[in-house]
């Protein structure tokens, strides 16, 4: 690699530094992203002084330029033109393809891809304005690779669009950053997502990534728009130790040559210097960095004064990464800055004098932990070897770690210099990550958990809280003295109370001692269900604490610390059951947030939660409880101590940490915000929410009186809201009516309720007088008019007078301010029973005179027709608008439920009023609230065909109208457009809760926005299909309010009840069955009413089938048996198509459905294949029409015209007649077969007949085989056959007579369910296995067919462990006669224990041995090579048994912890046992075989080698361990001729690499062992040795040019190529094929085996799609090829990078689509 030469030279730079400064840069961020398997973090963003002035001339100066056409090449400037707005703006080429250009737009961010034809040279004029936006990765952070990838991406949301400052570390080419933003790494550090790494070490990091030279402060930094250097960082290079080098040989580790050890690389500058650390050191520095941090911390900032005598001593230092080390002053401060290096880490930074502290003495004396080291190889001229030991080095940075050798120490330097064995990718993961209550989703048993696991964990939240209070004995009000045990932030932290304390210390007293009895492996809880109270070890201390488990995780559970608050993923050997003394005591902590303390910006920030933290921690509170959750208190709290008890809330609001909102303003605050949710996308952010703010501020200009109307959300704190919505349809008075556009109506059902509470505010308010609060304005009103009393909200002040609106009846008033109260609480239960109502958006004036006002005539004809429909007026609310001074208002039609005459339609036959048309509904006065309710002019009676979009629950769904296909098809054309319009720099007023939602299959639907507890995410309602998801922030955009086409359009959704389907009881495994039936498919609906709410009763038809009536079976069916959930869990396994052995009819298993874990008689629905109704295929991802009509119902389906009444009647008879001879069938069908007479310890030669999986299969008894035969003959005979009937009605669990597609036999069978189009799932009870069967395939069981019992018996492993999976339980039992144990019966199934050759299953597991795996003679096997012993002996371990080690393997980890170590006195000559090697750490059986002072060589039985390890490393071997057999098995060759082939010679190893001819056969070919057998040699089994390469390689340099070509391509993964250098060795093997000489053995292998390197496949499955095959494929085939060798993998395949005609073949694969890079700076060095 080129920059080796650099590294090489400055590895010895120990040159004087000076400091300097480095450039301060502002920037609004604007872009974030990060690749899990990348290693950089991506970024984008403005500069905060540019002039959008300055950009928009030169924007016109770019459109008028004249445009020439010329080349411009990768990396040039230019003009490129956007097809879409037919405008230019500046770019820079990225990438060429042929004719195609990939142009980054310097101003915007994004790339476009264009031809030649739309770039344009142009002159350097145009470019003197810098670009607008800055790229560059993030400096000195990496992202730690355990982390959850969706949760840094909500973190890294969470930062778009906000300013930060950081500083430029240095220039990658193109201008391309390395910048460092405290802030931003403050935040991953303290997360958990990230580590600090420090400057040098990542600038090393960085160029071996990128292998290009970095630019640091060179020069001036270009292009940058800063104002003046503020607070600029000193930056001190370059690094080391000047002066100081020789500390590390007095005080660090002594290492002796010739050692090898563990260490972890802290800092790096070159290959030729670097600091190590060993890896047994990491706890002890992290305890000392605790015990600096607790002494400074709380030290005042004048003990931190530098003074000369300071200087050249250790000191405390707090790093960047915020934590403290110890340090070495090495200049004086220059201003506020010092050179400290930290020597047990080895990397120098700039650090402020008040991070500077004197150290304990204590600390003086423990040793520098870092080393400086030096590669050894750089002195090297071998490339290969320096590339190795490079790669090994960056693996040590990037957190693993490493295996080195210290060859020698450089005297001259003070350094080491060190071989790299070997690295182990363990990734970082820091010691105390910050603690988080994670999210959770639960599954369980509980209504609450299926809304969502959030709602779970709050229901154990409020569970808990009730238990407390109970004993707590805490009201309203109440005050008492607590301590904070843990803060997540100040709306989420739990306290303890101090009543309690005495209690708590004396049952952590007795848990301490109750658990320090228990052994590890001891009282574990099995199967940790949700709600599971237990008690488990927290981290942090590794002590016990009580706990609930709240999710249950592959190796263990999270735990809620209920005495605590806090929530931890514990592991399961330490999580016990809970003794009952300790489980009786309700939990010590309880749940708050502070009242009325809101976050500055949309969520806590970690500043704020830290600063609350400090705040209340270690201190006892006075607490004050304000208010009492479901779940949690709301209180303030208090500090004791002092005089006058200082308010925590106000230390917040004080220090600028939060915000204080009263109660009264809360929701208003709530309401504006929602109402300011921007879209997120791109760059348009700003531009939307700057919109708003001019749309906000033309509202207030045009009003007169901006404090005259109050928005209404004050209300919600006292008085409830009618929950009106589109789509209600409710029988109403009009209240008061002011115009057509303006009037209010109350619901007529509540008019009783609404005079009983006047009643009662006449009688109290009459005698009593309640003193209205300055500042509230939900208030009572005595009405001038009346005389009367009212509830009433304040809407304008005026002097002495106020303006009140009567919120139960609509009109205004005007009264005295003093003679207002303040309304009881008891007066609050009603909700406000007055709503806005209008007519517009359906009609309008007719009169243009009017300027939209409408007439008196206008107005006198709504108030006659709602006089004259008085009892009769319904009201039907279409859509809801904000009306600017008025508020909410319900877009309604009226009407007459007696005469069904519409007031809408009486305006527009008076002439009055034109209906209002999607042009003209655009109104500056109003938006938008909700979509459109339209009924789509259905009525009871009707027959409509419907695609089922959402089934959201056992009786609702939601549909598509077949009629209304083709407005759903413009409806999403016009949103595609709309989407990529709104998603350009465009600056468009919006509204504020209708919006374009991204959904799973990448594209855009209209929905209504719902907020959550998420900051990052919304709760979005899919209008047009029924169902809900959480979205992301960044994937919602908000419909502009001049998008008519989107808001105007009806919502398509249609909700469907499904009429007389149980509401009550719940059963999941009813909505999976409708589900499957019905999900995107066409059916036939029969609309039976509408309800209130808009929804339509329903009964729907599948074919014949009526879905109704097939739901209240299957709920009959279940409604008998115990309910033990209401949702169920798929047991998700490989399946795998299985026979059964061979008999007469052959039968094979067609399909494998899901297993159900609480339903045995209901499974996943599998449809055939001979639908023959055309369907609808999906629109968008959900339903797209190809204007298909299914065919009408049969002859007897009632005439769809007919009248409503005659239908019903008919409908009525048709359903009796039905039923009866359905009841009368159904007795006629058998149910039930005789059960085979098994018992508990029954054994028998068994056959497997259908395998499903591990958990699931049958068995046949191989003296049953002569009865299925002979059944199978006699039901498939001719004269049965013509016999048999159809049955005219089918019922789960039926049994009956169906035909197997694949032979066309008839076999017995059970029917499962009902799979539609005529078709049943039938179980062949036989066999075992399932198929879907056409009705008319399906014939009624003969009674003599009954009296044999079935005769395949479901089966259960009792010991799943024994097999691997589902694939290798297959492959071992099927075709094979089995001895079965049958040991216990659990519902149908059995549990079996297969007893294989007399053997127990246990040892089929661990090979069929004994102690040695059992080979007889002339047996062939393939092994591997092992050792070759002195003698020529060698041990090989046969490939069979690979199955083996790995589970020997596993059971040596379990059984651990029982095999106890051994004395010294107790080891032996002889003795087995256990020992651990410490090249992995791994533990292995062995025999002892030679005894020295300290070390002892053993002999490893599974892996033929001797070793050599410390004397305290052996453990006893358990008796288990004993019985299985030695895996290395011991050989000689059967031949003395042998014949060497001297390949290539290893220097580094000092061997020679051969290939060996036995008997003229390669021995990589064929090798012949021996056994000994009755004193002569037999031939014996082939063994495959290792490496498995038959044919040497022609020696290949790396990193150098080759030409050649393709000669097979697979994938990108699996190709080999030829180059052109060894045509000649191709053609003379070509020649001396036909005779094939002893000497076309020595010739080399020219075709080399290669993988694509830096590509992945583009898809989640990791494998290459077809396209991407054939693509690579044409890109190789035929062309000239130009070959670099990179690194020589797995010892049979090289990577390598392929360019054709100049250009990387990764590259291209990436820009089809057809691949994604595995690191980003892989594309960036392409780019290139």
């Amino acid at each position: 690699m080129e920059y080796q030469s650099d590294f090489d030279s400055s590895s010895q730079d120990l040159s004087p530094s000076a400091p300097c400064a480095l450039w301060p840069v502002d920037l609004k961020l604007t872009h974030l992203d990060w690749n899990p398997e990348a290693i950089l973090i991506h970024f984008q963003g403005q500069y905060l002084t540019i002039c959008e002035l300055d950009y928009s001339i030169l924007q016109g100066e770019i459109q008028n330029v004249p445009k020439t056409k010329a080349e411009v090449d990768i990396g040039e400037f230019c003009l490129v033109e956007d097809l879409t707005s037919a405008r230019w703006y500046r770019g820079r080429v990225q990438k060429r393809r042929d004719n195609l250009f990939d142009v980054f737009l310097i101003d915007h961010g994004n790339v476009l891809t264009v031809s030649a034809t739309n770039v344009s040279s142009c002159s350097n004029d145009l470019f003197i304005l810098p670009p607008k936006i800055v790229c560059g990765f993030l400096a000195n952070v990496l992202l730690l690779q355990s982390c959850s990838h969706s949760v840094v991406e909500e973190f890294f949301s969470s930062l778009i669009g906000r300013n930060i400052n950081g500083y430029i570390q240095a220039l990658l080419p193109h201008k391309v950053l390395l910048l460092e933003v405290p802030d931003i790494n403050t935040g991953l550090v303290t997360h958990g997502f990230g580590r600090y790494v420090d400057t040098d070490t990542f600038l090393f990091l960085v160029e071996m990534l990128t292998e290009m030279p970095l630019k640091q402060k060179i020069e001036p930094v270009p292009d940058l728009l800063i104002e003046k250097p503020r607070g600029q960082e000193v930056c001190f290079k370059p690094p080391g130790l000047q002066g100081y080098e020789g500390i590390f040989s007095l005080y660090g580790p002594a290492l002796c040559c010739g050692t090898q050890a563990k260490v972890r690389v802290t800092a790096a500058v070159s290959p030729g210097l670097f600091y190590c650390q060993m890896a047994s050191v990491e706890a002890e520095l992290w305890e000392m960095s605790k015990k600096l941090a607790a002494s400074c911390e709380c030290r005042p900032k004048e003990s931190s004064q530098m003074t000369p005598e300071n200087l050249g001593l250790l000191s405390s230092a707090k790093s960047k990464d915020g934590r403290w080390y110890r340090g070495l002053v090495q200049f004086l401060p220059g201003s506020s800055w010092v050179r400290v290096s930290f020597v047990d880490y080895g990397f120098v930074e700039s650090v402020k004098v008040e991070n500077i502290h004197r150290l304990a003495p204590e600390l003086y004396s423990t040793p520098i932990m870092a080393f400086p080291c030096s590669l050894a190889c750089l002195s090297d001229e071998d490339k290969a070897i320096k590339t190795q030991q490079l790669c090994l080095l960056k693996s040590g940075l990037l957190g693993g770690r490493l295996h080195v050798e210290i060859t020698r120490y450089d005297e001259e330097h003070h350094l080491y210099c060190v071989t790299i064995i070997s690295a182990e990718d363990e990734g970082v993961e820091e010691p105390e990550p910050v603690r988080k209550c994670p999210v959770m989703k639960v599954e369980s048993v509980s209504e609450a958990e299926e809304q969502g696991g959030f709602l779970y964990h709050e229901t154990i939240m409020g569970e808990t809280l009730g238990q407390t209070l109970k004993v707590e004995e805490v009201q309203v009000d109440s005050v008492f003295v607590g301590y904070v045990e843990h803060v997540q932030n100040p709306n989420h932290f739990w306290i303890r109370t101090q009543k309690r304390n005495e209690e708590f210390e004396e049952m952590m007293s007795k848990m301490a001692e109750h658990f320090e009895h228990v052994k590890l492996d001891e009282d574990v809880l099995l199967n940790p269900k949700l709600g599971t109270l237990c008690c488990a070890v927290y981290e942090g201390d590794m002590h016990f604490y009580r706990g609930v488990v709240t999710d249950t995780l592959k190796h263990g559970a999270e735990v809620l610390f209920i005495d605590f608050g806090n929530t931890e993923k514990v592991p399961h050997m330490l999580i016990k059951n809970i003794p009952e003394s300790f489980a009786c005591k309700a939990a010590f902590a309880i749940c708050c947030t502070l009242s009325n303390v809101f976050p500055v910006e949309d969520i806590w920030t970690s500043s704020a939660s830290d600063f609350f933290r400090r705040a209340v921690s270690n201190k006892a509170l006075l607490v004050h409880v304000v208010q009492m959750r479901k779940n949690k208190f709301v209180v303030d709290l208090f500090e004791m101590g002092s005089g006058n008890n200082q308010s925590i809330t106000e230390l917040l609001v004080s220090s600028k940490q939060a915000e204080y909102i009263p109660k009264g303003h809360l929701d208003q605050k709530r309401t504006e915000k929602t109402r300011c949710l921007q879209s997120n996308v791109k760059t348009n952010i700003a531009e939307d929410k700057e919109q708003w703010k001019i749309f906000k501020e033309e509202e207030n200009a045009s009003n007169n009186e901006p404090e005259n109307e109050p928005e209404k959300a004050q209300l919600l704190a006292s008085i409830k809201l009618l929950n009106i919505k589109p789509g209600c349809e409710l029988t109403v008075n009009c209240s008061y009516i002011s115009s057509p556009s303006d009037f209010w109506c109350q619901p007529q059902d509540m008019v009783p309720a609404l005079e009983e509470l006047m009643d009662k505010l006449q009688q109290y308010y009459s005698t009593h007088w309640v003193p209205l609060e300055s500042g509230d304005s939900c208030c009572i009103a005595k009405s001038p008019q009346d005389g009367r009393w009212y509830r009433a909200l304040i809407t304008a002040k005026q002097r002495d007078n106020v303006t009140v609106t009567l919120v139960d009846y609509g009109n205004t008033v005007q009264v005295s301010e003093h003679i207002l109260q303040a309304i009881m609480p008891e007066f609050l239960y009603l909700e406000e029973q007055a709503f806005r109502c209008s007519l517009y958006n359906l009609i309008e004036p007719a009169d243009p005179k009017n300027s939209g006002n409408w007439s008196p005539e206008g107005c006198r004809l709504l108030k006659d027709f709602v006089f004259s429909s008085t009892g009769a007026l319904k009201c039907k609310v279409v859509s809801q608008l904000y009306v600017k001074n008025k508020g909410l208002c319900n877009v309604v039609d009226l009407y007459n439920s007696q005469t069904q005459q519409s007031v809408t339609d009486t305006f527009t036959e008076q002439g009055l009023a034109t209906r209002v048309t999607a042009s003209t509904r655009q109104q500056q006065a109003a938006f938008p609230e909700s979509f459109i309710y339209s009924s789509h002019d259905l009525h009871p009676g009707n027959e409509e065909q419907m695609y089922v979009t959402y089934v959201n629950s056992q009786w609702e769904v939601y549909c598509h109208l077949e009629r209304n296909t083709d407005i759903i098809v413009e409806l999403e054309k016009k949103i595609s457009e709309e989407s990529k319009h709104m998603m350009q720099v465009v600056t468009r007023a919006v509204v504020s809760k209708l919006c374009l939602a991204k959904y799973f299959d990448g594209k855009w639907y209209r929905g209504v926005v719902h907020p959550i507890h998420s900051p990052l995410h919304f709760s979005v309602f899919f209008v047009d299909y029924g169902n809900t998801s959480i979205s992301e922030k960044t994937k919602v955009m908000f419909i502009p309010r001049d998008s008519s086409d989107l808001l105007y359009t009806p919502m398509q959704a249609v909700r469907c009840c499904l009429h007389s389907v149980s509401k009550k009881d719940v059963y999941a495994d009813v909505k999976e069955w409708l589900s499957s039936a019905v999900l995107n498919k066409q059916v036939k609906a029969v609309i039976l009413g509408k309800n209130e709410d808009g929804s339509f009763d329903v009964e729907l038809f599948d074919g014949d089938m009526n879905i109704n009536e097939k739901l209240k079976e299957l709920i009959l069916s279940l409604s008998c048996k115990p309910k033990t959930a209401v949702r169920f869990e798929m047991i998700n396994r490989k399946q795998k198509t299985s026979c059964k052995r061979n008999t007469k009819s052959s039968l094979k298993s067609k399909s494998h459905p899901s297993v159900y874990s609480n339903l045995s008689t209901l499974s996943t629905v599998h449809r055939g294949t001979k639908k023959k109704e055309n369907t609808k295929s999906l629109v968008g991802g959900r339903t797209q029409s190809k204007n298909t009509r299914v065919r009408t119902q049969n002859e007897g389906t009632l005439n769809t015209r007919a009248s409503v009444k005659s239908q019903n009647n008919q409908v009525k008879q048709q359903r009796q007649e039905q039923k009866q001879a359905q009841q009368k069938e159904a007795k006629e069908i058998p149910q039930l077969l005789p059960d085979k007479k098994i018992c508990a310890g029954f054994r028998a030669k068994c056959f497997v007949s259908h395998t499903d999986s591990i958990y699931s299969f049958f068995l046949q008894l191989s003296e049953d085989e002569p009865a299925i035969l002979k059944m199978g003959e006699a039901l498939n005979s001719g004269t049965l056959r013509e016999s048999l009937k159809m049955p005219t009605t089918l019922r789960i669990n039926d049994i009956v007579l169906a035909e197997f597609e694949e032979d066309g036999a008839l076999y017995r069978s059970v029917v499962k369910n009902f799979a539609g189009n005529s078709c049943f799932k039938v179980e062949f009870v036989d066999y075992g296995n399932s198929a879907v069967v056409e009705k008319k395939k399906i014939f009624s069981i003969p009674k003599e067919h009954l009296s044999h019992p079935r005769f395949s018996i479901p089966c259960s492993l009792l010991d799943p462990s024994t097999f691997r999976n589902d694939v290798a339980f297959t492959d071992a039992v099927m075709e094979k006669p089995l001895m079965v144990e049958f040991i216990e019966q659990c519902g149908t199934k059995w549990d079996i224990k297969i007893k294989n050759n007399q053997r127990d299953e246990t040892t089929k597991r661990f090979g069929n041995a004994s102690l040695t795996p059992s080979i007889q003679a002339r047996d062939s096997e393939n092994g591997m090579l092992l050792s070759v012993q002195s003698n020529g002996c060698f041990y090989v371990r046969l490939l069979r048994t690979s199955d083996c080690l790995t589970a020997l393997e596993s059971h040596i980890a379990d059984s651990l912890v029982k095999c106890k170590m051994v004395a010294r006195e107790d080891i032996k000559q002889g003795l087995k046992c256990l020992v651990q090697v410490q090249s992995h750490n791994k533990w292995h059986r062995a025999i002892v075989q030679h005894l020295s002072d300290e070390n002892v060589n053993v002999f490893l039985v599974d892996h033929g080698i001797t070793v050599e390890i410390p004397i305290g490393s052996i453990r006893q071997q358990c008796s288990d361990l004993l019985k299985f057999p030695n895996l290395a098995v011991l050989c000689k060759m059967n031949s003395k001729e042998v014949k060497l082939i001297f390949v290539r010679y290893s220097e580094a190893d000092s061997l020679w690499m051969v290939e060996i001819i036995i008997n003229k056969l390669f021995l990589m070919l064929h090798q012949v062992v021996s056994l000994q057998h009755n004193g002569g040699t037999e031939k014996g089994p082939t063994v495959e040795t290792s490496p498995p390469q038959r044919l040497a390689f022609a020696p290949v340099q790396m990193d150098k040019l080759y030409s050649g070509f393709a000669a097979a391509v697979k994938t990108p993964s699996d190709f080999c190529v030829s180059l052109e250098d060894f045509l000649l060795v191709t053609n003379k093997v070509s020649v001396e094929l036909d005779d094939l000489p002893d000497k076309i053995t020595t010739l080399p292998k020219v075709t080399y085996s290669c993988i694509l390197r830096g590509v992945k496949p583009a898809g989640l499955d990791d494998q290459w799609p077809d396209e991407a095959v054939v693509f690579f494929q044409q890109c190789l085939y035929g062309k000239n090829l130009q070959i670099f060798f990179i690194e020589f993998v797995s010892n049979t395949h090289w990577k390598v990078d392929i360019l054709v005609d100049g250009v990387h073949v990764a590259k291209e694969l990436v820009d089809a689509g057809h691949a994604s890079y595995v690191d980003v700076m892989l594309g960036l060095r392409y780019a290139l």
